[in-house]
């Protein structure tokens, strides 16, 4: 069995990695275990958890409940993933952040700064790990919420009233051109404005993130993965090492 630990900031990214499992694999030959992992000592188990009958591919996805704990909650459990046989740990978490915000101060997205964040975060994972190439810490730039705007055309399924010519109208722009990852600075407000066409709110309660989620299909992330947007997502998708057979 092939084991793989996902640490991510919040409930929002691990219902999107579940989901995005679940339909890669087609619910077969995977097994999805969800905890929270708040504080360090507290490994919780969660709701979203799934076992296929028979299992080859086993994903432990542990929430911490934000972004700044992400990387001390994989030093302090790197060893004990190591020793049970892990082949590799996932970290996932969005560049928007307090700490970026202060840093850019003009809600302009700064690629230099993007690139200073990754950077020392490799840098940290260096200093501390055991087995440094076997740790794939990603940032979705801004947030997870620009590559649910990369399935915008799937949003007419979430209700009539999201088609995309009424999409580009609301928000002065054509999502056939732009790029969700590099358009937005804070994607999760973008995404809350096209919701309020249809009267409806997104404000990354599970319900909202399901809602979205439960339309996309394994063709939809394949193809988001073969469009020219959403780099960060791209690089989060390599680091889930699914076998080609599978894809």
């Amino acid at each position: 069995m092939i084991k793989t630990a996902i640490f991510v900031e919040g409930q929002t990214e691990l219902i999107f990695v579940r989901e995005m499992l679940l339909r890669l694999f087609n619910w077969s030959n995977i097994s999805i275990e969800c905890y929270t992992l708040f504080i360090d000592e507290k490994h919780i188990p969660t709701e979203y958890s799934y076992a296929a009958p028979h299992i080859e591919y086993y994903f432990q996805i542990n929430n911490v409940g934000n972004d700044h704990g992400l990387l001390s909650r994989i030093k302090k459990r790197e060893k004990w993933i190591w020793n049970d046989g892990f082949s590799r740990i996932i970290g996932l978490r969005d560049m928007y952040s307090k700490s970026y915000r202060e840093v850019v101060k003009n809600a302009l997205i700064d690629n230099e700064v993007n690139k200073k964040f990754i950077e020392a975060h490799k840098s940290e994972i260096i200093k501390f790990s055991e087995r440094q190439y076997d740790i794939y810490f990603n940032f979705s730039i801004m947030e997870i919420e620009a590559w649910l705007l990369g399935f915008v055309k799937k949003f007419d399924k979430l209700h009539p009233q999201l088609d995309l010519n009424s999409i580009n109208q609301a928000l002065n722009m054509d999502f056939e051109e732009i790029d969700p990852e590099t358009a937005f600075f804070h994607p999760s407000n973008n995404l809350d404005m096209i919701c309020r066409l249809a009267g409806q709110r997104y404000d990354k309660k599970k319900g909202d993130v399901s809602a979205i989620l439960s339309h996309i299909e394994k063709e939809d992330y394949l193809n988001l993965y073969e469009k020219n947007i959403c780099g960060s997502y791209n690089i989060f998708f390599d680091s889930l090492n699914i076998p080609k057979d599978i894809l």
